[in-house]
């Protein structure tokens, strides 16, 4: 079987993304906030105390997790706070990563529409 070679052509009146750089900076600033979003996010639970479905724990307390009938974990209140420690340097690296892209975003955007090359 043989794979013929297609070549593409844009119609008239299709764009390519450069050609619309006000569209890119809007979806940049949106991302943008999505990522100051997600690092908030990152820092509220960064300076919560460990809390057990809604309830801050304190020593000596166990939180027990359980996945309808059946337990799944327990963890002491060390535990918590590491389990708690690791989701918000999740939400750092994702909302950074997140905020970087989207920066970058909309420069290329602002470079575009002020009809700059590269």
């Amino acid at each position: 079987m043989f794979f013929q070679q297609r070549s593409w052509r844009a119609d008239s009146d299709e764009l390519s993304p450069r050609e619309h750089p006000t569209q890119n900076l809007l979806a940049s600033l949106f991302f943008l906030a999505v990522g100051a979003a997600i690092l908030f996010v990152g820092f509220k639970i960064n300076e919560s105390p460990a809390d057990c479905g809604g309830e801050t724990m304190s020593a000596g307390d166990t939180c027990v997790s359980y996945s309808g009938s059946n337990q799944t974990g327990s963890n002491d209140l060390d535990e918590q706070k590491s389990e708690n420690s690791t989701s918000a340097n999740g939400a750092f690296v994702v909302g950074g990563l997140v905020v970087l892209a989207s920066a970058w975003g909309s420069v290329a955007a602002l470079r575009d529409m002020s009809g700059a090359s590269h």
